[in-house]
């Protein structure tokens, strides 16, 4: 008998030992999902960003303290930094002259991008550099009032960038509209093309414009500084364009100080960017057929590969 009942005695502190154990288990995985759940639904007390601001299809994520700060100045006294407005204003104005005046589909609706809902602009302290543009749908960062869990689209902006003196956002926007249009990433392509682009909403009164080199072979290795192979390119392409001025539309984009942010009078020598993009995305898709990649799926180092320069600069090339 005291054997039985010394069996029952250790099978019931087994199976009291157990249940303890997994009722501890079940306590900290429900801590921990709380937590996650917790920290995902709204900004950790030391989150980069600390303020909002949204419009259209961005959602521009800033802050006014620390390293990471903008200029706290708010002369329109709407509650936003007006280096907050200034650079919302630049980028509205860049989707409207890609989308009207040049003709060209925003990035939201390729089929790559089908799954996003919007862009966010992170604005930031760059040691280096005053942007990026990343190609891959990432997933949303919260915000005040958030209502979908989309994924979205990012670009970051230099909190040193003052988008009255500087064309960064214009440029990284158009980055995202050439990830749109085709997989390559090459630097001539990407850099040399958004740098020219940048000339409607540069200050200066003669945009400096490097020569152009003479074959496709000589544009490998080059960056910002292929915008000159643009140039010229689209002098010799466009002459069927006709030189209309730019629609009276542009004059509602201004910065907080009252400046225009489009100041070019006529888009027609830039409206063969359509084509060179229609054109990119074609090759794209042969290119992905033949290695046998799905298209919008190409690895970093394969978009940014050299291989494609010379058929991607005859494809850009020809009549």
């Amino acid at each position: 008998m005291q054997i039985k009942g010394e069996g029952r005695y250790l099978l019931s502190r087994f199976f009291s030992v157990m249940k303890l154990e997994w009722l501890t288990y079940l306590f900290v995985l429900t801590v921990v999902l709380i937590l996650a759940n917790d920290a995902w639904a709204k900004p950790h007390p030391k989150a980069l960003y600390t303020h909002t601001a949204s419009e259209g299809v961005f959602r521009v994520f800033y802050t006014t303290e620390g390293k990471h700060a903008v200029p706290a100045e708010d002369q329109n006294g709407n509650g936003v930094p007006d280096r907050v407005d200034d650079i919302l204003i630049q980028l509205k104005a860049a989707d409207w002259f890609y989308q009207t005046q040049l003709e060209l589909i925003a990035p939201l609706k390729h089929p790559r991008y089908s799954q996003s809902d919007g862009i966010e602009v992170h604005i930031q302290h760059f040691d280096q550099g005053t942007g990026l543009a990343f190609d891959e749908p990432t997933k949303p960062n919260w915000y005040e009032g958030q209502s979908s869990t989309a994924l979205t689209l990012k670009i970051k902006i230099g909190s040193q960038v003052d988008p009255r003196f500087s064309t960064t956002p214009a440029h990284e926007l158009f980055h995202l509209y050439q990830y749109g249009y085709s997989p390559f990433k090459t630097k001539w392509f990407t850099e040399g093309m958004a740098r020219w682009l940048e000339k409607p909403f540069s200050r200066q009164t003669q945009f400096a414009v490097p020569p152009s080199p003479s074959s496709c072979e000589q544009l490998t290795g080059m960056a910002y500084n292929a915008n000159g192979f643009f140039d010229q390119l689209a002098q010799r392409q466009s002459k069927a364009h006709h030189r209309e001025a730019i629609s009276e539309d542009h004059r509602q984009f201004v910065y907080t100080d009252g400046s225009p942010v489009i100041r070019y009078g006529s888009p027609f020598e830039f409206r063969m960017v359509k084509t060179w993009l229609e054109r990119a995305g074609e090759l794209g898709v042969q290119e992905s057929r033949r290695l046998g990649v799905p298209e919008g799926k190409w690895p970093e180092p394969l978009q940014r590969s050299g291989q494609f320069d010379v058929p991607l600069c005859k494809a850009l090339t020809k009549p």
